[in-house]
């Protein structure tokens, strides 16, 4: 068993040999792990340089990661805000401009367009038609953006877990509480 001043000395030695900081030295070493570590600190001064490379890398990867979350979290960029964006602006548009919009992201059948009302038969027939493949795409449309949904609230929770556990809750709230006052 050592005493606090010789395991203190002993840790700064193993700190100063590997580069690994003390506090969590201290925390994760046992007196035995100390007395062991502290026989063979020439090993040790042999890894410090990887051990500072390792560090710049992995600083490089959360400044990365920390940019891309913050492009991610701005709700500008997200494809689903757009679309809705999107389909606000030409559903508030009257007559042959919303025609002609939602044409463009083919969202009304072309012949149904082009042809109008020849026949109330035909026209019926038609638009049932068209009702059935335009129900049929959107069921699709809308499982699609349910999977991606699904996709981005997975990426949310990991995003959540991500900053609560390298940030903290408070740091979350705040994030939260930033989105709700940008969607308002």
């Amino acid at each position: 068993m050592l005493n606090k001043t010789e395991r203190a000395k002993l840790i700064r030695q193993i700190r100063e040999a590997s580069g690994i900081a003390q506090y969590a030295l201290e925390k994760k070493l046992t007196d035995e792990q100390v007395i062991q570590v502290s026989q063979h600190l020439e090993i040790l001064s042999l890894t410090k340089p990887a051990n500072h490379y390792n560090r710049y890398c992995q600083g490089q990867k959360t400044a990365e990661a920390n940019q891309k979350l913050k492009e991610f979290m701005n709700l500008k960029n997200s494809e689903i805000y757009q679309a809705g964006k999107w389909l606000l602006d030409s559903l508030s548009k009257a007559g042959k401009d919303r025609s002609n919009s939602l044409l463009q992201k083919d969202l009304v059948h072309k012949e149904d367009y082009n042809e109008g009302i020849t026949g109330l038969r035909e026209v019926v027939i038609e638009q049932k038609q068209g009702l059935k493949q335009q129900t049929d795409e959107a069921s699709q449309q809308i499982k699609t953006l349910e999977s991606k949904i699904d996709s981005l609230r997975h990426q949310l929770d990991f995003i959540q877990e991500y900053i609560k556990n390298n940030y903290g809750s408070n740091d979350w709230k705040k994030i939260t509480s930033d989105l709700k006052k940008n969607s308002q």
